[in-house]
């Protein structure tokens, strides 16, 4: 539907920042805390499900009938936060761009196959807002692809964000059982993958087996994920321009928020009078058995991610 339109985006400018950290490593808090100093514009739930007629919704002054269409089907299914996370979901919902690329069999991170879809979809919402604003967008797996990122976006900026790999582990785990258990009806509103899972009883089976088993195996994989991305960061940090990243810790911002956003807005040049107490708090998950089994293990094999960022077995 927006193909009589996709001229108008020609002259389109976009100034990207990334939020890049692990799956389950406080991206998604940390990008909604930084989208509410109402500093930048953001990708959200509507664009991704509306991707292919944004610009027909805006010249047809039909955005907002689009968007009360998408919160009326979150009503109709339930849907009021994600389940792995009570973070609350609207069609404002701060999303992952990495969606746009998997709906349309393309790379789950930046490519150069998938460069001229993203910077579609970065112009289609530069677009729609009209102002001059930085574009914030976050996508996990392309936490081991910021060096390609920069080459391609030479003025790119980025906010890491880290995590005990234990507790990113852990979060992981847990997702996986909660999500193979029920159907996740939010999920499959955007993932064509996860729908097709779901109406396959083998392949549910077989995810079941691999994730939720007494001792499953799949907690070696998502391991083995974390720290191939924890290794990519500790090697080629250096090769960012000191100028052009920083990098928190979640644990950090559920302890002093306030303290935290702020610093990482002076980074961006940028101020906010929003307060964030008592929006997050620090709290001492509980590991998930098998990964708790593994403490060592994991501790051992991933000791200097642990010791640069001040974390302990």
């Amino acid at each position: 539907m927006d193909d009589e339109f996709l001229n108008r985006t020609k002259d389109t400018t976009f100034s990207p920042v990334f939020i890049l950290g692990l799956h389950r490593s406080g991206t998604t808090i940390l990008y909604r805390m930084l989208n509410e100093t109402r500093n930048f514009d953001v990708l959200t739930l509507y664009h991704v499900l509306n991707f292919d007629r944004l610009l027909y919704d805006s010249v047809n002054n039909v955005v907002d009938g689009e968007k009360r269409k998408i919160n009326q089907v979150l009503h109709e299914k339930g849907i009021t936060n994600r389940k792995t996370d009570d973070v609350a979901v609207t069609s404002e919902y701060e999303h992952e761009y990495v969606y746009v690329f998997s709906e349309r069999d393309y790379p789950r991170k930046l490519t150069e196959d998938n460069k001229e879809l993203f910077e579609l979809l970065c112009k289609k919402i530069k677009y729609l807002s009209g102002d001059g604003k930085p574009l914030l967008l976050k996508n996990p797996y392309d936490y081991g692809n910021f060096l390609f990122i920069k080459k391609m976006y030479p003025h790119a900026k980025f906010v890491f964000i880290q995590r005990n790999p234990l507790d990113v582990i852990s979060s992981t785990m847990k997702l996986w059982k909660t999500r193979l258990k029920v159907r996740d009806e939010f999920v499959c509103l955007y993932s064509k993958e996860s729908v097709a899972m779901y109406r396959n009883p083998l392949l549910l089976l077989c995810y079941r087996l691999f994730f939720t088993l007494r001792f499953p195996i799949g907690v070696f994989e998502v391991f083995w994920r974390v720290k191939t991305g924890a290794d990519y960061y500790l090697k080629n940090i250096h090769g960012l321009p000191r100028t052009d990243y920083i990098s928190i810790r979640y644990e950090d911002l559920c302890e002093k928020p306030n303290q935290v956003i702020t610093h990482v807005l002076q980074f961006l040049g940028m101020k906010s009078e929003k307060k964030f107490n008592g929006y997050i708090k620090p709290r001492k998950l509980k590991l998930e058995p098998e990964v708790s089994f593994l403490n060592k293990f994991i501790y051992k094999r991933m000791k200097a991610y642990f010791d640069t960022f001040g974390y302990k077995p």
